[in-house]
């Protein structure tokens, strides 16, 4: 009788290996390396939006004032402030500011960029001056545009006063303009000063777009004999079409939270004709009833929750992790929209109609000069080709010209009055040029007051908080690309909502915060708290250019024998060098222009910034504007300087982050 054989006994598989397939499969494959590389952002979105967050949605539903918080009121606040006719006016204010500054940014941006695209020659030079105001501190910004403003001392006012006195009295006006006097100015007034601020944003992003479409399609179609009109609607502005939805979307976005450009040069007056509902909440927070003024910001929180749920579907696009829910909730959100969406598509097939009448007009008309012409005569056409050519040339040089004008202008009064004596100044001697110059305002700027250790600080913050930023956003875009695990989408969501809450919402209970942690009035506040602000938009950036990274790269590394870090490290980071030089610019740039936090956080001169310290040589109504033009110039330049040196990274950056996004 034979012994039956028996086989080998399966050996139960160890707790740890369970454990880890057990986890992956509820986490992802990645889980653990996503954590770590997302973990300090998520540590600074948690601590400084999440929890300030939460807290002010706690406090709106109480009354209160001060420190004492006082009775339960669920949505009292909220429905007492649309019974408010303070607060209604401020919400149309804000809506008329926001449509009208987007619309003319829009327009001029988009145009800026066309006649920069088409300036090859002299884009080097042209781009960085256009793009200026983008990185000019918002102090200075707010200080130059009220010195411009001006009644008595303003350059708007001399050049309407000179032009009455040239042309006898056919332009211009001997009494000058009351910009921001009268409620009827006021507003245009700040919608002129944020236009000028953000136009070179979407100068900016729409170049990199026009720099991504393939110059091919432009010739095909010019063989197929469509006019320079018909190549920007058929080519252009579908190739510009991601571009055009997420800088219009940030841009509102930012508009309707502008809070410091305006409280610098109206304080929300005359008569409240400025006052903006970000304006309106630091009024009742800085009156001390807390819940008000927050819930003045949340009231908000819907329209903009509007536009970030948009934004944040085309900033996702192509991310893994992307749920069957999500794609669900996006088609319901569409769903919710289509009477928004028919009225949409109607207006763009009344808008083809119009257009297909009125090129069918030009093009006979087009026919008519050409037979009137002399059409068929060879010379005559080479004539006329080369007469058109040299009207299109002249039209781009004269179209920027207007731009550099626009752009340039501000800053052209700046310098010249910063190199005045006081005595120029008041008797409006030689107004548009120095006589004799002198550095009278900046020896007293240097010698007279703590410039140069407000400087100091400012480099500091900027800095680190540059540093801080770039570690975090690089680490956390990473994760939310290329690794895969369960909560990426929900991440990606949660960053694009810190656009969702101004920072005037935050500003109590990030106070509180730092109060807590002993950091108030010292420069580690200013360090932490910028860099969190400025993730969404370098995520967004930094995913953009990580998705145009072939994988196989890292997978050869991984099968090399390097860890995921060090594939990071060694791989990916040398390829995104232009996208973190980019995040690198906007991080300073965004440290130097800060008001807000650095007014609330700093109190102690030994800690304060130059935006906080130059609002300090203010002295009640007294504005000594030799001095504070020098001031400008002197906080505006290192900015510049490194920004000229360095655009070239960010456009490059631009192109291949916000344009592959």
């Amino acid at each position: 009788m034979s012994t039956p054989t028996i086989g080998p006994v399966a050996r139960p598989l160890p707790r740890s290996v369970v454990l880890k397939r057990w986890s992956e499969q509820v986490l992802g494959r990645d889980w653990r390396t996503a954590y770590l590389f997302a973990g300090p952002m998520v540590l600074l979105l948690v601590g400084l939006i999440g929890y300030p967050f939460v807290t002010a949605v706690w406090m709106s539903f109480f009354n209160v004032i001060g420190i004492n918080w006082g009775q339960f009121r669920g949505l009292q606040n909220y429905l007492d402030l649309w019974r408010d006719p303070v607060f209604l006016d401020s919400f149309w204010i804000t809506v008329r500011f926001t449509f009208f500054a987007v619309l003319f940014k829009f327009l001029v941006g988009l145009c800026a960029a066309m006649l920069l695209h088409n300036t090859a020659r002299w884009q080097g030079i042209l781009a960085p001056l256009v793009l200026l105001p983008f990185v000019v501190p918002e102090v200075v910004t707010a200080l130059t545009w009220r010195f411009l403003f001006d009644p008595v001392f303003g350059g708007l006012n001399l050049i309407l006063r000179t032009l009455y006195e040239l042309s006898g009295g056919l332009v211009g006006t001997s009494k000058g303009i009351p910009w921001t006097g009268e409620a009827g100015w006021a507003l245009a007034s700040m919608i002129l000063v944020n236009v000028w601020k953000g136009v070179p944003f979407f100068t900016l992003l729409a170049l990199a777009g026009l720099k991504a479409i393939d110059k091919e399609l432009y010739d095909a179609a010019a063989v197929d004999g469509a006019n320079a009109w018909q190549r920007f609607l058929h080519i252009t502005l579908p190739g510009l079409r991601y571009v055009i939805i997420v800088e219009t979307l940030l841009s509102t976005i930012w508009t309707f939270n502008t809070f410091g450009l305006i409280y610098l040069i109206t304080g929300g007056g005359p008569s409240g004709a400025t006052r903006v509902y970000a304006v309106l909440a630091y009024e009742k927070i800085g009156g001390l009833r807390y819940s008000q003024g927050v819930a003045v910001a949340l009231t908000m929180a819907p329209l903009l929750l509007l536009a970030i749920f948009i934004l944040g579907r085309y900033m996702r696009i192509g991310q893994r992790g992307e749920s069957e829910g999500e794609s669900l909730a996006w088609r319901a959100f569409l769903t919710l929209l289509w009477p928004g969406r028919l009225a949409i598509r109607l207006l763009v097939r009344l808008f083809w109609l119009v257009n297909d009448a009125l090129e069918i007009a030009f093009g006979a008309l087009g026919h008519l000069l050409y037979r009137v012409l002399g059409g068929g005569d060879p010379q005559r056409e080479r004539t006329v080709r080369w007469l058109g050519r040299r009207l299109a040339g002249l039209g781009i040089a004269l179209g920027t010209a207007l731009v550099l004008l626009f752009e340039l202008f501000p800053f052209y009064f700046v310098l010249i009055t910063a190199f005045k004596t006081n005595d120029q100044i008041r008797t409006f001697r030689t107004p548009f040029w120095p006589n004799p110059w002198t550095l009278d305002n900046f020896r007293d700027l240097l010698t007279k007051t703590d410039f140069l250790l407000w400087l100091g600080n400012t480099v500091q913050v900027a800095l680190v908080s540059m540093a801080i930023g770039v570690l975090a956003s690089a680490l956390g875009a990473y994760a939310l690309v290329r690794l895969r695990w369960r909560g990426a989408g929900l991440l990606s969501s949660i960053i694009l909502v810190t656009y969702l809450m101004p920072g005037i919402m935050l500003v109590v209970s990030l106070y509180q915060i730092f109060a807590t942690l002993k950091l108030t009035n010292t420069l580690a506040s200013l360090m932490i708290a910028y860099p969190t602000f400025l993730m969404p938009f370098a995520c967004w950036l930094l995913m953009g250019y990580y998705r145009s990274i072939p994988e196989e790269l890292e997978d050869a590394a991984l099968i090399d024998g390097c860890n995921r870090f060090q594939a990071f490290v060694r791989i990916v980071l040398p390829l995104v060098a232009p996208a973190l030089a980019a995040v690198a610019i906007l991080a300073i740039t965004q440290a130097w222009n800060e008001f807000l936090l650095a007014f609330i956080l700093i109190s102690k001169n030994s800690a304060t910034t130059l935006p906080v310290g130059l609002g300090r040589v203010v002295i009640g109504d007294v504005f000594p504007w030799g001095l504070l033009m020098a001031a400008s110039v002197l906080t505006a330049l290192p900015v510049m300087i490194f920004y000229s040196l360095s655009q070239r990274f960010l456009v490059s950056g631009l192109a291949a982050g916000a344009v592959k996004g």
